[in-house]
């Protein structure tokens, strides 16, 4: 049976775009720095810094920044600002801004500010492309006059593909003919922070197709590091998400597995967290679609999934905050959704992953529980059982269920009748608990 609430309402992306400045020099750009100034420059790039100032320059672009000043400029721009200042210039424009002003020339457009300035581009003009950044910079911001039309820069060179990790010693996920698969790539510097990146053999960076998509996370009660119970082992999952039509980032993370390599919560949740924002970062080289970004998991892994898409900052689980990245839709599999309740009951892998002699037990409980983050704009969400599961008690995904209906999210709950923790038997079971997923997603326009 299926049950469904309210439509979700549709949060806005609170997506940062920020200057990442280099310090010291890079490619063949010429660039100055000033007392405690930070400079970058790109290919032929020119850049000077004064006191405190940041400055970073694109190919050919020539930028500099006055004391605390901010200044960027792309390929062939000119771009200076002033104390305080914040400035940035297009293909061929040229911007400069005074003390505390912001400024943006789109291309060939000039732009200047003065003491607490904020001017856009000119009648007519546009600055649909902002500063664009030196090598390896993040997006300049530009606004539009009259007319004109704004969004922001682009990054000056692109990323460095992403590589694997050869001494990795983790299985790698076996998508089958007709796919590719990227494997171990790291996603940071722990051991069992590698992840698998899989999609068609005509899709992916060298491929013209944008596809969704998926960050999955196995299960195994945060705990079990058996080869059969690692990344490798979700191909039940991944098969069904690259059969309808999706780009799918498959992560390994920490466990409680009383390893050097393993640790106890919240760290699963914080990998999971760093791994989404690592997908989203890298989802343009991959050609895949911001705006259909699911996240999905079995067991344990369905907590994750759910902390991915649930999550808010108050979570506070570092590195990574989730306003850095946008989920479209949330596919539980059979996950947890109150950590609490599972020590209460004693679960012995709950009990595992968070020992009773942890300093502030109860606290990290609710801080890795996802019902604590219930609220009406979660992204949609299914959370898919067997209704004869013992592993994980129903309850909490009725629970859940309730708690969103309640709250007005869009959510829904799906019981695969006569299947236990997962959906190997009975033979219907994985047709059924497909069939909830997909056509939840294809509701949403996820998919197909």
């Amino acid at each position: 049976m299926i049950m469904k609430a309210t439509p979700w309402l549709v949060r806005a992306s609170l997506v940062s775009l920020t200057l990442v400045l280099g310090c010291g020099s890079s490619g063949d750009g010429t660039q100055t720095s000033g007392t405690g100034g930070q400079s970058a420059a790109g290919a032929g790039g020119h850049n000077e810094a004064g006191t405190g100032g940041q400055s970073t320059a694109g190919a050919g672009g020539t930028s500099a920044a006055g004391t605390g000043g901010q200044s960027a400029a792309g390929a062939g721009g000119t771009s200076a600002a002033g104390t305080g200042g914040q400035s940035a210039a297009g293909a061929g424009g040229t911007s400069a801004a005074g003390t505390g002003g912001q400024s943006a020339a789109g291309t060939g457009g000039t732009n200047a500010a003065g003491s607490g300035g904020h001017p856009a581009a000119g009648s007519g003009g546009t600055t649909e492309t902002g500063g664009r950044s030196g090598s390896g910079g993040s997006a300049g911001t530009a606004s539009g006059g009259s007319g004109g039309k704004a969004t922001g820069g682009t990054a000056g060179s692109a990323a460095a593909p992403p590589m694997s990790d050869p001494t990795s010693k983790l299985g790698i996920s076996a998508p089958g003919s007709g796919y590719h698969v990227e494997g171990n790539i790291p996603y940071g510097p722990y051991t069992m922070q590698r992840l698998d990146v899989m999609y068609p053999n005509a899709a992916g960076p060298m491929g013209t197709t944008t596809l969704p998509g998926v960050i999955m996370f196995h299960g195994g009660g945060w705990t079990d590091n058996r080869p059969a119970a690692l990344k490798a082992s979700m191909s039940s999952f991944f098969s069904r998400f690259l059969k309808h039509g999706f780009l799918v980032c498959n992560v390994e993370y920490r466990l409680a597995d009383g390893t050097a390599d393993g640790a106890i919560a919240p760290a699963a949740d914080q990998d999971a967290l760093l791994a989404a924002k690592w997908f989203w970062d890298h989802m343009d080289y991959y050609h895949v679609d911001k705006t259909r970004y699911v996240t999905t998991g079995a067991s344990a892994g369905g907590q994750l999934a759910l902390m991915v898409g649930m999550a808010t900052s108050a979570a506070q689980l570092g590195p990574t905050s989730p306003t850095d990245y946008t989920i479209a839709a949330i596919v539980n599999g059979y996950g947890p959704s109150d950590v609490t309740d599972l020590l209460a009951k004693h679960v012995s892998f709950a009990v595992q992953w968070l020992p009773a002699n942890t300093p502030n037990r109860a606290a990290i409980a609710t801080q890795v529980s996802p019902v604590t983050y219930v609220r009406q704009d979660v992204p949609p969400l299914i959370t898919v059982q067997g209704d004869m599961d013992t592993t994980v008690p129903m309850s909490e995904s009725q629970e859940l269920y309730d708690l969103l209906t309640a709250a007005g999210a869009d959510t829904a709950l799906h019981f695969v009748a006569g299947a236990g923790h997962g959906f190997t038997t009975p033979a219907t079971a994985w047709p059924d608990a497909e069939k909830a997923m997909f056509d939840f997603l294809v509701a949403h326009g996820i998919g197909k």
